[in-house]
Parts: C-alpha cells; sequence; structure tokens
C-alpha cells in the first residue's frame, strides 16, 4: 500500500495553505498578524480588541516610533525607545503625579492622549506600522528591545547618582529631530526648564548618537516618589 497521497489532494493541500497564508490580517513569517482597523476604530480598541500581550504591545510601538524616527535601522533606537517608555511606566508605578501624566502601566502609557501619537493616532502615517509590522528584522529588534527593557536589567538610562541610589530612571522624554514629523531639530519644549538634555548614550559598548534621539530628564524627582526596593 502507498504512503503517498493523491497528487490532485496534495494540490488541493497546497492552494488551502496559499490561500490561508494570504488572508486578512495572516501573519507573514518572522512578524506579528497585521491588525485590521475598521475607519471608526481607534487603535486602542483594535489593540484591546486583540489581546495582545504586554511585550508584543510595547514591541508594536517601539516598531513604530523607530521608523517614525527616519533612522529605524538600527537597533540602538529601538533599545533606547523601549527603555524610554518603560521609565515612564515605573515612575508611574511609584508617583501618582507621574501615572496622571504618563498613564498606568504599559497600555496606559503606550495609549496616554499626547504621548505617541507619531505611533498610534490614526491620522500619523506610522499608526500602520503599528497595526501590520512589515519587516522581520526590525521586528526582532522591536521584540528583542522590549524583552530588555520589560526585565529592567542594566538599564543605560540610569546615570545620575539618584537615579542609581533608586534604581529609577528619570529619563522620560525623547525627540527625533530626522523624523518627517520633526518641527526642527530641536522640540519646541527645550529649554523650558522642567527637562535637562542628556546628550548621546551609551547602550552596551555602541554610542547612540542625539541626532538620532534626543532624550531628557526630568530636572528634579517627583515630589510624591514612594519608596522601591
Amino acid at each position: 500500500m502507498s504512503n503517498m497521497l493523491p497528487t490532485s489532494l496534495i494540490s488541493g493541500l497546497g492552494i488551502v495553505l496559499l490561500c490561508l497564508a494570504c488572508a486578512p490580517g495572516a501573519a507573514a513569517a518572522g512578524v506579528p498578524k497585521c491588525l485590521a482597523r475598521e475607519p471608526s476604530d481607534t487603535v486602542e480598541y483594535v489593540a484591546a480588541k486583540a489581546r495582545l500581550s504586554p511585550r508584543e504591545l510595547l514591541a508594536r510601538l517601539v516598531y513604530a516610533e523607530a521608523l517614525s524616527t527616519g533612522t529605524g535601522d538600527d537597533p540602538l533606537v529601538h533599545e533606547a525607545i523601549a527603555w524610554g517608555v518603560m521609565n515612564r511606566v515605573r515612575l508611574a508605578e511609584r508617583s501618582e503625579s507621574m501615572k496622571k501624566s504618563y498613564g498606568s502601566g504599559i497600555r496606559g502609557v503606550v495609549f496616554r492622549k499626547g504621548q505617541f501619537n507619531p505611533a498610534v493616532s490614526p491620522r500619523s502615517p506610522f499608526s500602520k506600522d503599528f497595526l501590520c509590522p512589515k519587516e522581520p528584522a526590525l521586528w526582532r529588534f522591536a521584540l528583542e528591545a522590549a524583552a530588555r527593557a520589560m526585565a529592567g536589567e542594566r538599564n543605560p538610562l540610569i546615570q545620575t547618582p539618584w537615579e542609581h541610589e533608586n534604581h529609577l530612571s528619570l529619563v522620560v522624554n525623547f525627540y527625533y529631530p530626522k523624523s518627517i514629523q520633526a518641527k526642527g531639530p530641536y522640540p519646541p519644549w527645550e529649554g523650558g526648564g522642567a527637562l535637562e538634555f542628556i546628550g548621546d548614550v551609551m547602550i552596551g559598548d555602541r554610542l547612540l548618537p542625539a541626532e538620532h534621539v534626543r532624550f531628557y530628564r526630568l530636572a528634579r524627582p517627583p515630589a510624591d516618589l514612594k519608596p522601591g526596593r
């Protein structure tokens, strides 16, 4: 008795598999499933409906934000953005005033109005990258960066004595000078006194230049900070 499937059955299976791969929302190799959005849907609603894990949610944001910088092929850009987002998450966990400013948890921070509009606003050209990451190599950068920042070890944005003592970074604002959405080489709020520009950043043994991402530290810690570990 032959163990081979009839040619017609093999052909039929191939067509079925091909159709499944081409179905709307199907994930290509190495990237997550695309999320379909109706014109009336917010990106937050679509993400909530898909029940994304915190890591995937953060990675999708990092992926889209990195592309919006104009230097999204640099893995350091992905990692730096992931750390910046998690700095907001961790500050909000220990300060009610920071929670009001940044939101609670990864989802709260990602979708807080006015924070990451370049990535998640339906009006942004980069919201499609949040909903449907297409570049496997860049998605891998984003996914790995999200995992490292969520683990919290060796945060490159913990630099000052206060930050080392409190195991917390005050670097919570960033700006992308090369972005097509940038209003100039410097953000309009630079020099306002509430934030301090920190310059180039060492991530591991490589330098992320400020011309790719400009990072800013809070000029002073929140007054209502709760003790941590």
